[in-house]
């Protein structure tokens, strides 16, 4: 993972900002001395990094408010910086790394035509399967991505199947992607840890300075249009596990795909304009939720997050049997921390 930034060119001009970022760079230096010496502080110096980029990658004004206010209260305090560093990483990328999202699931003929004839009031999706049918007539039935059918969906509809059979296209199975995971609303019980769990989550993100985040996605909110998009299933998992984001270009409802690395959209259109036949019905997909998975990748990316994650998550899925020498005490922490949230 790479060292930080030694000035935030973006804050320059916000004395502040610059404070609170040198807290980061001072924590990071003496990581690392005790790093040279010998010392394992290889998940200090991930927490610590973790805040650092997010001053680089938060929104503008979510860097001015909570964010920069919690790290200057909490000032020279290196033990309280790294709490800080791991409450992000607990509760803000981890919740998008483990979002495994649902498989592909044949949509019923009836069910479509219902949602395509309904003239008034017609309601909003309150969970995975209306998500999904929604989403698919408002991105025409394909990838937003690749542009990829739904074989599905189209099999079932005379006009659409002509156009694909006409033109030898190709279709799959899509998938409903969540922009904001659904673990983030699904772990709400009486249970009093797992409560706690997701008020922290919610904690983290309304460090983006938008206190209506909550109220638009809290329990089936989470599965809004605004927050869901037709996915070919190798997007969807790179999309899920932070291989790639999308950064708006300026131009109106367009982005640009971006990646950890070049090599996650080889044979990808690097740029998506969104689209829809009614904006009332079936609104694009929120600019707000895509730049809060974009932060989330790349300061994943940067702080060395996202690859210790996977690695730890593949582990923990192919071992079955700790090692008696005490090597997987990394792997058993994790494993009790991802416990307590399901």
């Amino acid at each position: 993972m790479p060292a930080l930034p030694p000035t935030l060119e973006s804050c320059r001009d916000q004395p502040s900002v610059l404070s609170a970022y040198n807290l980061c760079l001072r924590l990071e230096e003496k990581i690392q001395r005790e790093i040279d010496s010998g010392k394992n502080m290889k998940r200090e110096m991930m927490y610590c990094r973790i805040l650092g980029y997010l001053f680089h990658h938060l929104p503008a004004p979510a860097v001015k408010g909570n964010f920069v206010d919690e790290v200057t209260a909490i000032g020279s305090n290196d033990e309280k910086l790294l709490e800080l560093g791991m409450h992000f990483y607990e509760h803000f990328i981890k919740p998008f790394m483990s979002n495994k999202g649902c498989p592909p699931t044949p949509p019923s003929r009836r069910t479509f035509f219902k949602v395509l004839d309904k003239p008034t009031g017609f309601g909003p999706p309150t969970n995975h399967d209306t998500a999904k049918k929604h989403a698919l007539i408002r991105d025409g039935f394909k990838c937003v991505v690749t542009k990829m059918y739904d074989g599905t969906a189209t099999w079932r509809q005379s006009e659409l199947r002509r156009v694909i059979e006409g033109g030898e296209v190709p279709t799959l199975e899509t998938r409903c992607t969540h922009i904001l995971p659904q673990s983030i609303v699904e772990n709400i019980t009486s249970d009093s840890s797992k409560s706690s769990y997701t008020t922290a989550v919610w904690k983290a993100l309304n460090s983006f300075g938008d206190p209506s985040l909550r109220k638009l996605l809290d329990g089936t909110n989470i599965h809004r249009i605004q927050n869901v998009m037709t996915m070919d299933p190798t997007v969807d998992g790179r999309f899920n596990t932070l291989k790639i984001w999308f950064v708006p270009t300026g131009e109106t409802n367009s982005y640009r795909l971006e990646a950890i690395d070049e090599f996650w959209l080889t044979g990808r259109p690097r740029y998506v304009t969104f689209s829809t036949p009614n904006a009332n019905r079936y609104p694009l997909p929120s600019a707000t939720y895509l730049a809060i998975h974009a932060t989330c990748a790349k300061v994943a990316h940067l702080s060395g997050t996202r690859e210790y994650l996977e690695t730890i998550l593949t582990y923990m899925d192919d071992t079955h049997v700790l090692s008696e020498d005490g090597g997987s005490s990394e792997l058993l922490h994790e494993a009790i921390l991802r416990i307590a949230s399901i």
